[in-house]
């Protein structure tokens, strides 16, 4: 204890004698580690620094681009380790290094603070960005994908209805031609047995009464052949003919509701039909049709253009 006490003073003494000559931090902790019989080596382990900062303390080498609490928490920790009274270190590190303590004040974390903040609200506006991006190429895509698919279910039906329509006109319009044709000539041969049976009929009536039935027949004779119409204008069975100047619909269907015609028609196609008339007629766009029936041109001026034109014909 006595030993403690004598080293103590000793070491007081040449801290005393150091002074007088200078008070600069470094020197005053060097004196201390070498009266203790330290090296700069042990003092650096047992404060776990790196050599080279004690030997700048030692150097009294603070350099300005260093924090002064840094330079400050060194120097207190350096003379804790060695026994020199900390606010004694301090003092003179104060008084001899006044600028380097003005000029490096205590730093905040508040502009670590403030630049995190900043970082993160760019962050989340990227990614607003970035999200904003991705919704509207999925709405795109989406609505992409809806109109292929509408495409692709209308197509079919489209299709269906065009060969059905095609169909139809097939089965309706070249099949119809022959027996319609032979219907009229069976009709025609019809009319003419009569004529020739009451002909051979009235050649066999007995001669007497061969002067009044010659009168009666020249009598009867005059208003047949004045009330018989021509024949086309009559006959249930005249040709309907359509020339088409550009694609158009239509459906024809004669007396016994028999479709003769059905579908549309391309610009400069002609159509004829035979069957029962009247006809019942629609014409998509009656502008683009030329019409004759029984070789009579039909007048179809009385129509809308654009628009549905349905009637009877004759």
């Amino acid at each position: 204890m006595r030993c403690t006490k004598r080293m103590t003073t000793e070491q007081e003494q040449i801290i005393a004698d150091v002074k007088t000559d200078t008070v600069q931090p470094g020197t005053l902790l060097k004196a201390k580690r070498e009266a203790l019989g330290l090296t700069q080596k042990q003092v650096a382990d047992r404060l776990r620094l790196r050599l080279s900062i004690i030997q700048s303390l030692e150097e009294n080498n603070f350099a300005s681009d260093q924090v002064a609490t840094f330079t400050r928490g060194y120097l207190r920790s350096y003379a804790k380790a060695v026994g020199i009274k900390e606010s004694v270190i301090l003092a003179s590190f104060d008084d001899c290094y006044p600028t380097v303590v003005a000029e490096q004040p205590m730093q905040s974390f508040s502009k670590k603070t403030k630049r995190e903040k900043h970082d993160s609200r760019i962050m989340t506006l990227t990614w607003g960005i970035f999200a904003i991006i991705i919704g509207i190429s999925s709405l795109w895509w989406w609505q992409n994908q809806e109109q292929e698919n509408v495409v692709v279910e209308s197509s079919p039906s489209i299709t269906s209805t065009s060969v059905e329509r095609l169909r139809d006109e097939d089965f309706t319009t070249v099949p119809e031609l022959v027996p319609t044709v032979d219907e009229s000539q069976v009709e025609a041969e019809a009319v003419d047995v009569p004529v020739e049976i009451n002909t051979q009929a009235a050649e066999l009536i007995p001669s007497p009464e061969d002067d009044t039935a010659e009168a009666d027949l020249s009598a009867s004779d005059d208003p047949v052949l004045d009330k018989t119409p021509p024949q086309d204008a009559t006959n249930p069975y005249a040709p309907l003919t359509l020339t088409f100047s550009a694609d158009c619909w239509i459906q024809v269907k004669d007396a016994a509701g028999k479709t003769l015609s059905t579908g549309i028609k391309k610009s400069g196609q002609t159509v004829t039909l035979q069957g029962e008339a009247p006809f019942q007629i629609i014409l998509g766009a009656p502008e683009s049709v030329s019409m004759t029936f029984a070789s009579e041109p039909v007048d179809l001026s009385g129509y809308t253009s654009g628009k549905v034109a349905r009637f009877t014909l004759p």
